[in-house]
């Protein structure tokens, strides 16, 4: 590891790491520092030499022991730069050095394999291939547009952060049981993305004007991402959720080389991201515990 450093979070050069995740074959905006500066505040840098190669280190320390996590709403961190295969097993042999528990995800583009990974799906549209929406899609669509429901953008950020604030986080914490945390989180990532000029919001909305979907987004020039949304009444029916996403493809795509669903581990949203033309994209997690004894059965 004699090429490789772990730099304190104030000492990052943030334009070299940027230059270099945007230089990646993977570019993804969930590796950019505007991003983790909102999801891991304090986050520290691996990186080769001159930010040739470099890994975003998301440490959290507990009982005087350090460990590496995946902060909330950010997958696929992992090694980002031109590496070959000899780096990314050097840089994973030295975390497991340095961390006595891990539990991370890497990004498509980092392809080890073996004792501690395992596969993960997201789903993406590239377009740069020819992709289809299936025929229940089709018709939703085509009933939203019946019954008057628009898509338009939330231009008003104070709109869209407020929404996010009122609706959206109570919704995650009922739904999703996120945590009081994980909504303060989810603000910041999203004031921090506008701040960047990185930010699109959406919402359906039927004749009279009342909200029945919004979503979030996120985009590089490669990379674009469904944040979170979603629908106002949790059983409906007007196909506002599917109008407003594929809005959102068709929006982004002269704009970004890849839509991504932003997850959908779960068969209901597997559907509905294929069925939006969708395709699973596999990645690994990464999980080490070499914690001691009892620490290692709690943490199982």
């Amino acid at each position: 590891m004699s090429e490789f450093k772990i730099i304190e979070h104030n000492k990052i050069d943030f334009k070299k790491w940027d230059k270099t995740v945007m230089n990646s074959p993977l570019p993804l905006v969930f590796a950019q520092s505007f991003y983790l500066n909102a999801t891991c505040p304090n986050w520290k840098a691996l990186i080769k030499n001159d930010y040739e190669i470099v890994l975003p280190i998301t440490e959290g320390q507990k009982l005087k022991i350090k460990y590496l996590y995946q902060p909330s709403f950010t997958p696929q961190l992992g090694i980002y730069g031109k590496s070959t295969k000899s780096d990314q097993e050097e840089i994973i042999s030295f975390l497991m050095s340095q961390f006595k528990f891990i539990e991370i995800e890497l990004n498509a583009f980092n392809l080890l394999k073996g004792k501690g990974f395992k596969e993960k799906p997201t789903f993406v549209i590239d377009f740069k291939k020819s992709f289809k929406q299936n025929e229940n899609t089709k018709r939703n669509i085509s009933k939203a547009k019946k019954n008057g429901i628009i898509v338009e953008e939330i231009k008003d950020f104070h709109e869209g952060i407020k929404f996010a604030k009122n609706k959206l986080i109570p919704w995650m914490k009922t739904e999703l049981n996120i945590s009081l945390k994980q909504g303060v989180l989810l603000l910041n990532l999203i004031s921090n993305t506008n701040d960047n000029k990185a930010l699109k919001a959406f919402k359906a909305i039927d004749e009279n004007g009342k909200i029945l979907s919004v979503g979030y987004f996120i985009y590089n020039q490669f990379h674009a991402v469904f944040l979170k949304g979603m629908s106002i009444n949790k059983k409906d029916n007007t196909g506002s959720m599917h109008l407003l996403m594929d809005h959102a493809i068709n929006y982004f795509k002269d704009k970004a080389n890849i839509f991504d669903f932003g997850g959908g581990s779960s068969s209901g949203l597997a559907n509905f991201y294929r069925g939006l033309g969708g395709s699973e994209l596999i990645y690994h997690t990464l999980k080490v515990n070499n914690l001691p004894w009892p620490l290692k059965i709690l943490k199982k």
